[in-house]
Formats: C-alpha cells, sequence, structure tokens
C-alpha cells in the first residue's frame, strides 16, 4: 500500500513538473549579436542565426553581387573543395582559404584585401592527413586587442594580430603552439598522422583545439595510429591548460 502512494505521489510531482515546463514562455534565438559573425556557428551555441532584417522575402531576388575574392592564387595550385565559413567583425571579413590554408582579411564592404598571412611547412604540410583550407578560423577580443587563431594542415596553432596579419610574439614560440607536442603522446613531427581541419572554440580566454585523421577511411591493420585528444589552451600566451583523453589511458 505504501509504495503504491509513494508512486502515484511522484506520478503526480512529475506531471505537475511536465504542465510547468510546458507553460514556460519559449525563448527566441539569440545568435549573432550586432550584424557580426565572430564565430564559426555565429555564437558558441551554433545556432548559425542573425537576427538581422535588411534582406527578407521581398527584396531577396534583387540581392546582386557586390564584390568577389578569388582564393586559386593562395597556394601552390587551385584548391577545388572550398569549406570555409568566414567571419565578421568590426566591418572586417576573416576566412581560410587555398591549398596552403591561408588567413586573408578583407574589407566586408569593398572586398579590399587587407593582409594576407601563411604558413610553408614543407614536408609537414605535404603529409597532413588533413589538408587544403579547412572549415574556419576563430575570433579573440578583450575590447582591447583582436587575434585570429585557427589550425596549419600540419597541426600547428598559429595566433595573429587581426589589424596586421602578424604573429603575436609572446603566444607560444613566435606566435605557434605546435599540436604535435605537448599531447601526452609521441609522434613523429613530420608525419604524424594527426591534424584538424574544423576551426578551434574559443570559450572567454580558452582556446578548444580538437584533432582529426585521414577522412572516409579506417587505419590498415598493424599501423600506429595517433591518439586524437581534446585541449584547451591559454588564448594570450599559448600555454596548455588541460586536455581531455578521448581513448582512456
Amino acid at each position: 500500500m505504501k509504495a503504491t502512494v509513494r508512486r502515484w505521489c511522484l506520478g503526480l510531482v512529475t506531471l505537475g513538473a511536465f504542465i510547468v515546463w510546458a507553460n514556460l514562455p519559449v525563448a527566441g534565438q539569440v545568435g549573432a549579436k550586432s550584424g557580426e559573425w565572430t564565430t564559426y556557428g555565429g555564437d558558441l551555441a551554433n545556432t548559425r542565426y542573425a537576427p538581422l532584417d535588411q534582406i527578407n522575402p521581398g527584396n531577396f531576388s534583387k540581392l546582386e553581387i557586390a564584390w568577389r575574392f578569388k582564393t586559386e592564387n593562395l597556394g601552390p595550385r587551385p584548391e577545388f573543395n572550398l569549406e570555409s565559413t568566414p567571419l565578421m567583425a568590426k566591418g572586417v571579413v576573416y576566412s581560410v582559404g587555398g591549398t596552403r590554408r591561408a588567413v586573408v582579411a578583407l574589407d566586408a564592404a569593398t572586398g579590399e584585401l587587407l593582409w594576407v598571412h601563411k604558413e610553408f611547412e614543407g614536408p609537414r604540410g605535404e603529409a597532413a592527413p588533413r589538408q587544403l583550407s579547412g572549415r574556419g578560423l576563430s575570433y579573440w577580443t578583450d575590447g582591447r586587442e583582436e587575434r585570429i587563431l585557427y589550425v596549419t594542415p600540419g597541426y600547428q596553432l598559429i595566433a595573429l594580430n587581426a589589424k596586421t596579419g602578424q604573429r603575436i610574439p609572446n603566444f607560444g614560440k613566435d606566435g605557434i603552439v605546435d599540436l604535435k607536442l605537448e599531447d601526452d603522446q609521441q609522434m613523429d613531427l613530420v608525419t604524424g598522422e594527426v591534424g584538424l581541419h574544423a576551426a578551434p572554440v574559443i570559450a572567454g580566454d580558452t582556446i578548444i583545439v580538437g584533432a582529426a585523421h585521414m577522412s572516409g577511411s579506417a587505419p590498415p591493420k598493424g599501423m600506429k595510429n595517433e591518439k586524437g585528444y581534446v585541449r584547451g589552451f591559454d588564448v594570450k600566451t599559448g600555454k596548455r591548460l588541460w586536455i581531455f583523453h578521448t581513448i582512456p589511458q
């Protein structure tokens, strides 16, 4: 009898909680603010939503191309699979492009090239499992300083001055953090099969970087396969803050 009463009370509480939840007001999407797009998904919730109303069903058919920027010369050969999501902050568009995964800054109104940055990684970049321009980059600001961060095909984290495109000298080693180091495993710095196609995620002052391997296939039996860990780095210094072992040790 007591068990029956307890079950009845539990059911009543659950029903009451459901009724309260069902009557809560539905919150609208927040999305990107002020017309800017400062992270890959628009915001850290990846809503991909911009609350802008200048473009609507009434004028959509009248849109025209204002400018065009070609990425075919941002590497030794034209790229066949451009997947980057550009960012826009303070009137500047930032994007990766080309087979060398160069970073460009463009005037959002005119398309004028403001600066370009690219790393020449040699055999390390040529052996990378994740090549081409990748899916994007990251933007960070503390209200005074602005930085652009991205991962090269050779799996190096680069911090750039968003205004000049120059590497930040006090970040890592002359603006570079070698992601094949401090990874709690040993690997060849040139041929180690680990990389990243995605844009880093920045939460507060922490850069979160994952890992990826060759796409579309499983490694052959007996092959030493680098583990894909997730790490957090200080956005100002490049110091590793934490690591998550996706493969338990």
